[in-house]
């Protein structure tokens, strides 16, 4: 069944911009795709992108960042959640920034700001390495149709790589955040119109609800 739920979400052509996948496209740099997630974080991906874009036609090197303030990157980026701690990460990474390093996990890893999320999505994306960058769509979804039943991120990314086809690793996050934000939304999902509903745990007990009135 993982199977064929996979193979379905890997099939569906959902037109929607990512902020990853745009930025990365356009600028082909390892920094300012960092960044980029980072900025992300609790963030929707329409304003991940024009708070990623005005910082980037500000700070156009990363030495125009390792010479401003922390006062004037939060200035640039202060309406986005987090916007405090995010200029500080920011700052902070522009001055330890090694290109040499950009797939040195370690290195990568240790940065601020810098979670397993993150991580794997910016090497799996600048490094192609073999990582699932689970975020709250990724968790949220996959828990909704039942193929898992985890507490947290960091559950959720154990078992997928259990379940999971090596090959599908990359590609998830893409896929799911996609799905997420137009047809498994938050709140109010489009079940009906939904191609996975007749797999979904979360839909079967909507329907048993309303059986039951």
């Amino acid at each position: 069944m993982v199977n064929d739920i996979i193979n379905i979400l890997l099939n569906l052509d959902i037109k929607d911009i990512l902020a990853t996948e745009e930025v990365w496209k356009k600028y082909k740099d390892p920094f300012r795709l960092l960044i980029t997630i980072i900025i992300s974080i609790r963030v929707r991906e329409e304003k991940t992108i024009e708070v990623s874009e005005r910082l980037f036609s500000k700070y156009r090197a990363i030495e125009d960042i390792k010479n401003s303030s922390i006062d004037e990157i939060r200035d640039t980026i202060k309406d986005i959640g987090l916007f405090n701690q995010k200029a500080k990460w920011i700052k902070y990474i522009a001055e330890v920034w090694d290109y040499n390093k950009i797939c040195d996990e370690e290195f990568i890893r240790s940065l601020p700001g810098v979670g397993r999320k993150v991580a794997n999505l910016y090497l799996s994306v600048v490094c192609n390495k073999d990582y699932i960058a689970v975020d709250t769509h990724v968790h949220r979804i996959l828990n909704r149709l039942g193929i898992i039943n985890t507490r947290n991120h960091e559950e959720t990314e154990k078992e997928l790589y259990k379940i999971l086809d090596k090959s599908y690793w990359k590609l998830i996050n893409f896929k799911l955040v996609r799905f997420g934000r137009n047809i498994c939304k938050p709140r109010d999902p489009k079940c009906e119109i939904c191609p996975l509903n007749n797999y979904c745990k979360y839909y079967k007990n909507i329907n048993n609800k309303e059986k039951n009135k």
